[in-house]
Order: structure tokens, then C-alpha cells, then sequence
């Protein structure tokens, strides 16, 4: 495989291979969790932060396309501001840190895709590597912004260690439902 890997490329690439209709649903479901899920489990970071990444990642091994994979990474976010409760009386805050969000959870699907699907690199060491780089792009925005007063400092431990803590949680429960992914859809992995 070339090292010249372009980002539509990787974006369309998913692990198995599966019928359009198939695709559709697990696509469907993972929307309804980027989106329910802040909204019916408001009060937890952890909780919600966890769940969320472990559709991002099983997005990035089992989905493909720009058109199913940005709603993926924005509905999440988008949920938690609009309801303003994940953070108590700094929720507000939320609204500045949208964006870094999205480009955070961009981070973790693309180097599922590149990492794990594309180069077939051990699952773990991808889940270390994608959680950090996620987690460190979201404090250095954190930092930058508390620099700017523009969020208050104590947003910073929610960006950072939280972002690590549940990127690894969702990554290793994304594991164990990838294998059964795998044994569902046995013979249909793409070389």
C-alpha cells in the first residue's frame, strides 16, 4: 500500500465488506447514538464520552463515505451543547470548543482508518495512538483557549485526561463489539 494515502481515500474504506443496506443501518444506529446519547445521558462525561467513541471508532472500522461519516463526527457535540448540561454551570462554554471537538473526533476515526484498516496495524496500539492524539489535540485547543479567556480553566481536565480516559474506554469496548462484527460477518473482511 502506498504511503501516499489520500483522506477521501481512507474515508471510504471500512474494514468489511457489507451490503449497502447493512452499511445504511449500522450507520443509522451509530447517528442515533451520536445524538441520543448526550441527550438521554447528560450528567457524565465518562458515560457519554465513552459511548460516543466507541461508535467513532467502530465507525471508522465499519463505515464509509464523507456523507455517513461527518454526522457521526459532529452529532455528538452538537447534542451535548444544545442541551447544556454535560459540564453544570460551564456547559456554556461548550459552544468554543465545538469545532476542536469535531477535528478531535476526526483525529481518532482517520487513524482508525489509516492505522487499523488500511495498514492492518495491531488494534491496541492504534487505540493508544489515535486516544493520545485526539486527547492532545483537545488540550492544546483547551490551553490555547484558556489562554484567550475565552473558556474558563476548568474545562481543562475535560479536555485532556476525560478525552484520553473515554477515547481508551470506547476503543476497548469498540474492540469487543468488533469481534463480533467479525464473527457475524466471517469471510467478509477486505484485503
Amino acid at each position: 500500500m502506498s504511503s501516499n494515502i489520500n483522506l477521501n481515500y481512507l474515508v471510504n474504506l471500512k474494514a468489511y465488506k457489507t451490503s449497502s443496506r447493512v452499511e445504511f443501518l449500522t450507520f443509522l444506529s451509530f447517528a442515533a447514538i451520536a445524538f441520543f446519547v448526550p441527550l438521554i445521558l447528560p450528567a457524565s462525561q465518562l458515560v457519554v464520552g465513552s459511548i460516543v467513541n466507541f461508535m467513532l471508532v467502530m465507525a471508522a472500522i465499519n463505515i464509509a463515505g464523507w456523507k455517513k461519516i461527518i454526522p457521526l463526527i459532529i452529532l455528538p457535540s452538537v447534542a451535548s451543547a444544545f442541551l447544556g448540561y454535560l459540564f453544570g454551570d460551564i456547559t456554556m462554554f461548550l459552544i468554543y470548543l465545538v469545532p476542536f471537538i469535531w477535528v478531535g473526533n476526526s483525529i481518532l476515526l482517520i487513524a482508525f482508518k489509516f492505522f487499523y484498516v488500511a495498514k492492518k496495524e495491531n488494534y491496541f496500539s492504534v487505540l493508544l495512538r489515535a486516544a493520545f492524539l485526539k486527547a492532545l489535540f483537545l488540550f492544546i485547543a483547551a490551553v490555547i483557549l484558556i489562554n484567550f479567556s475565552v473558556i474558563p480553566s476548568a474545562l481543562l481536565a475535560a479536555m485532556s485526561i476525560f478525552q484520553l480516559a473515554t477515547a481508551l474506554i470506547g476503543g476497548l469496548l469498540a474492540y469487543a463489539a468488533n469481534l463480533a462484527y467479525r464473527r457475524y460477518f466471517k469471510g467478509s473482511a477486505v484485503n
